[in-house]
């Protein structure tokens, strides 16, 4: 009796349970330490130096990643040179900076670095914190096209709530916590791209509880 109840636990542990995760996770950053990891991080615009860093833009404490803005000096995190995916799903759970002109941005940049293609995860202007825009673009500098949309979400300088793009061969879609918003078939990227981070426009900050980058299984 108690082998063929082994068995049957053994037998009930292979079979993939209904509603797993579809994902496997392969990049992530919880932001619980004292600083930031340069192994996954640069704190600066893809083409510039290290010297352009302003330690003052970056800051992680109580489990957070704080990306601050001061006056016309963004604060920016990217993982150009350390991390980049063609498809999968990118996630980041956080509360945007509140305060007319201040945007926060998530997005996803090509390797080899180039201003296109690009896929806007998200992007809100303090000033309306509960209007969330959506793109995805691609062409040249002279001929770009793209396509996108805004929408009303949550007050996302209220609380922390999660953005996440899921990106496919021929499909991106949009979702803030767990909804599909928007959805676009058209200039889908289709090389590996990186992941940057941004806060500009003022005196604020972007506070950040998670990054999660996963694949398909």
């Amino acid at each position: 009796m108690r082998t063929l109840l082994l068995l049957l636990v053994v037998s009930c542990l292979a079979i993939p349970q209904k509603g797993a995760a579809p994902w496997d996770p392969t990049f992530s950053d919880e932001f619980n330490g004292t600083e930031l990891d340069l192994t996954k991080w640069a704190p600066h615009e893809p083409t510039a130096s290290a010297e352009t860093y302003a330690p003052e833009a970056v800051a992680v404490s109580g489990g957070q990643l704080h990306i601050v803005a001061r006056a016309s000096r963004p604060g920016i995190v990217t993982t150009f040179g350390t991390f980049a995916q063609t498809y999968g799903r990118f996630e980041m759970r956080c509360r945007v900076a509140a305060g007319r002109g201040l945007r926060s941005r998530f997005r996803l940049l090509p390797v080899p670095f180039a201003p296109l293609p690009e896929i806007d995860v998200f992007e809100t202007d303090g000033g309306a914190p509960s209007k969330v825009s959506f793109a995805d673009r691609w062409g040249t500098e002279q001929t770009e096209r793209s396509f996108g949309d805004s929408f009303t979400a949550p007050d996302l300088s209220a609380a922390f709530h999660v953005v996440a793009v899921e990106w496919d061969r021929d499909r991106i879609a949009w979702f803030i916590d767990g909804k599909k918003r928007f959805e676009s078939v058209d200039g889908v990227p289709r090389q590996a791209m990186f992941l940057e981070v941004e806060l500009s426009g003022g005196d604020g900050s972007l506070d950040i509880d998670y990054i999660r980058v996963y694949q398909r299984k």
